[in-house]
């Protein structure tokens, strides 16, 4: 019985190590990975440019009206239109951001608040937060028809993915082409 006792608790000694030997190894594994994370580079201005531009065989005028119809469908609202400069503003309310009206706090009660995660709410506003969009369409050439269409997202201090622009040009495409089966 005393040797069973004794094999059952080196076992358990035993996966006990080996549980801490991989805890350790996750752990540092991630110190890694997010020190790896801050150092990669910040894209460059071509390269986002590249992914807000798109370029279409329809005319400036039929990509405006596209463009316009594709916000109204993801529930923005046209704030400028100026169809000579190729230039739409439109914006959005989506969900809410807060901002606190003290930025000077007192040290103290920013330790104490991290530690206890106890907050006075007092000088926190909450607001709706505004997305913004701006389309600008130019022509590149009639012969043939070539038109470009750049797209900018601002909001808060949000990041927009790439497949963020790649679902609102696959928007945008659709948007052409019921106006182009309409026609």
């Amino acid at each position: 019985m005393q040797k069973v006792l004794s094999q059952t608790l080196n076992t358990k000694a035993l996966n006990t190590r080996k549980m801490n030997k991989n805890l350790l190894l996750a752990l540092s594994l991630g110190i890694v990975l997010s020190g790896c994370a801050s150092m990669m580079p910040e894209r460059t201005t071509a390269v986002k440019r590249a992914t807000e531009t798109k370029e279409y065989e329809v005319s400036t005028k039929d990509l405006i009206t596209a463009s316009i119809g594709t916000f109204q469908d993801l529930g923005y609202t046209i704030d400028v239109l100026n169809a000579e400069f190729g230039l739409i503003t439109a914006s959005k309310k989506q969900g809410t951001t807060a901002t606190r009206t003290n930025l000077e706090e007192d040290p103290f009660e920013a330790f104490w608040r991290a530690l206890t995660g106890i907050e006075n709410k007092d000088d926190v506003i909450i607001a709706p937060l505004t997305l913004s969009a701006t389309i600008t369409v130019k022509e590149i050439s009639t012969d043939p028809l070539l038109s470009s269409l750049r797209v900018n997202f601002e909001g808060g201090d949000r990041k927009f993915s790439d497949l963020f622009f790649k679902s609102f040009f696959a928007a945008l495409d659709k948007s052409l082409f019921l106006d182009q089966s309409i026609e």
